[in-house]
């Protein structure tokens, strides 16, 4: 039996979190870096960190700096590292878990608005996310959202190589090879659900029972959840497009000037 790989790398900053590709540190000039895990797996991780620059650089290319999005400051080609500017505030769900007690019904809204917005924006740009989730969407120190972690994405019709979770994509958009724009469209409710409830889909439920669920089209209760119509027809892949939902949530959800 062979014993377990152990790899040592220098530390490029304080820790902040860790991913499937890559590792997160703070650096001392307050950016953050991103690198690709070493050892056997590094290989795997300089490849979606290289296609993970190649969005941010298109993304650039379309819009320039833009606020649903984080700013890249570098991206090291030789290191398939990418230095970008620190979200103060962590991620929509930790911050979800941390003070849903007390978000207020407009900050809620601001933050679907946002993701919406944002997906809407990588579609118009031919990026399906292929995990989009609030997990991976970040806030800066006004609370601001962006849209972020592109390691897995699919790029003008590429395959996929990885796929979000069972609670934010219906198993019959990961049973392909191509995780299409329906599955993000079907995250997108689900992560508008969280946002408005402060909780993932079935969240005390294991994973198969998740799945076994959707494949049945049962789905949590929306019953008077503003919104509900919205996510319900993303989970039935009734949604058309990002820019369809992202009108309708201007509508449903006004927020107040």
């Amino acid at each position: 039996m062979s014993s377990p790989e152990i790899v040592h790398r220098w530390a490029k900053g304080k820790f902040l979190d860790s991913g499937v590709s890559g590792i997160v540190e703070l650096l001392p000039n307050g950016h953050v870096i991103k690198s690709p895990w070493p050892g056997h797996q590094e290989a795997d991780c300089q490849a979606d960190m290289a296609l993970e620059a190649r969005v941010y650089q298109r993304l650039s290319d379309l819009f320039s700096t833009h606020k649903r999005f984080v700013r890249v400051v570098e991206y090291d080609e030789a290191e398939c590292a990418l230095t970008m500017q620190c979200m103060t505030n962590g991620t929509l769900r930790a911050y979800l878990e941390a003070h849903n007690t007390i978000l207020s019904e407009g900050q809620r809204y601001r933050w679907i608005h946002a993701m919406t917005e944002g997906l809407d924006m990588l579609h118009s740009a031919n990026i399906v996310h292929c995990d989009f989730s609030p997990r991976n969407m970040l806030l800066d120190d006004a609370l601001e959202l962006k849209v972020a972690d592109f390691g897995c994405v699919s790029m003008d019709d590429s395959k996929t190589f990885g796929g979000g979770s069972a609670r934010f994509y219906h198993p019959k958009t990961l049973s392909r090879d191509r995780i299409g724009i329906d599955g993000d469209l079907f995250a997108l409710g689900s992560s508008i659900f969280e946002v408005l409830t402060g909780r993932p889909p079935y969240a005390d439920l294991d994973t198969s029972s998740v799945r076994a669920l959707y494949d049945l089209q049962q789905y949590p209760d929306l019953q008077g959840l503003k919104g509900g119509d919205v996510i319900r027809d993303c989970w039935l892949f009734q949604a058309n497009s990002a820019r369809r939902i992202y009108q309708r949530v201007k509508t449903v959800m006004p927020l107040q000037v």
